[in-house]
């Protein structure tokens, strides 16, 4: 289970996905608007059990790949079938 926002920081990073220089975990909502792709990482990603420890490696390259207008219009059912993996409709 990832908790910290920044425990997905060096996924996102590696798939070029804009991530904040400065993170606070309390207001998370905040970076939404600047940050779109690396707030749904953290949405789909915090607090839940995870099927592999890579998984959110794979998760963030799907995410990162999606067009930010179609990323602030899907569905847990469209993020699964675009390859997010760990999501239950």
């Amino acid at each position: 289970m990832i908790v910290f926002p920044e425990m997905l920081i060096p996924a996102a990073k590696a798939t070029d996905m804009k991530v904040p220089d400065e993170l606070d975990d309390s207001c998370l909502d905040d970076i939404k608007q600047d940050y779109p792709h690396f707030w749904v990482f953290c949405q789909i990603q915090l607090c839940r059990r995870m099927l592999n420890w890579s998984e959110h490696w794979d998760n963030a390259k799907v995410i990162a790949a999606i067009p930010e207008e179609r990323l602030k219009a899907m569905t847990v059912a469209d993020f699964i079938s675009a390859g997010v993996v760990g999501l239950t409709a």
